[in-house]
């Protein structure tokens, strides 16, 4: 299956960035595994599929492997104090293929990408707060900044439950891509779609629940459900048919 798949499945990156805080206090930090996500095909989107979703983090030292925007992303971190940590990292980012919905035919596609970034997490006995900035290499893409807290919420024997929220802010690089429509687009569009030109600020916001199983010492469950909120510009744009959807995913983990 093609990488580009999964920009089908933009909402499942609130399963992989929970994953990891909901595994990581436990003696084997590192593990690798598969989801299935049950998404909409683009935040805003009413059409949703299934897809599967790669789940892995690993950490040495200062380096890292952990999944940002859906995908595995490498990079270093320091200690910056107690509790304190930040880092850069490079990696690829989602796209969206015209054909994957009927709001989009016509448009253009939005293509699978590097990106590159950086981030700072403040982490206090259950809580972790942090914020990241990604950039995307391809020229025109724009940038995101992304504002993020979960909180160990319950723990009873081999059973976690994380709550999580966060909000990310955009560029208006970033939102003309995902949800401007050009004169051009607008004349190829089979829906018949209006010029917009949204302007840079606050995109959605997303509210997840994670519930982590330890079967044995190796393996677990990570179960994730969740709701996304389009916000601002992105709200009103003439692609947005729902401007709240849900999410889910479920997924097995091997720690070593």
């Amino acid at each position: 299956m093609k990488l580009i798949m999964l920009a089908r499945g933009a909402a499942a990156v609130a399963l992989v960035c929970a994953a990891a805080p909901a595994h990581a206090d436990q003696p084997r930090t590192n593990f690798i595994g598969l989801g299935v996500g049950y998404v909409p095909v683009y935040e805003g989107s009413s059409e949703y599929r299934s897809l599967p979703v790669p789940l892995i983090n690993y950490r040495s030292g200062s380096f890292f492997i952990t999944p940002r925007a859906g995908l595995p992303a490498m990079g270093l971190q320091t200690h910056l104090a107690p509790d304190w940590k930040a880092g850069v990292f490079v990696g690829m980012s989602l796209g969206r293929d015209s054909n994957d919905a009927d709001r989009t035919k016509g448009l253009d596609d939005i293509d699978f990408h590097g990106a590159y970034g950086a981030f700072v997490e403040w982490t206090p006995s259950r809580w972790s707060l942090a914020a990241a900035y990604r950039q995307a290499a391809h020229s025109g893409y724009g940038g995101t900044l992304e504002l993020r807290a979960t909180y160990a919420a319950w723990q009873s024997g081999s059973h976690r439950v994380n709550l999580g929220a966060s909000t990310q802010w955009a560029n208006g690089d970033a939102m003309q891509t995902w949800y401007g429509v050009t004169a051009s687009q607008a004349a190829r569009s089979r829906e018949g779609l209006s010029t917009y030109s949204p302007s840079s600020g606050f995109k959605s916001t997303d509210l997840y629940v994670t519930w982590a199983y330890r079967i044995n010492p190796s393996w677990s469950t990570l179960t994730t459900v969740g709701v996304t909120t389009l916000l601002g510009d992105a709200r009103d744009s003439p692609l947005t048919e729902r401007r709240t959807n849900m999410f889910g995913s479920v997924g097995v983990v091997y720690a070593f």
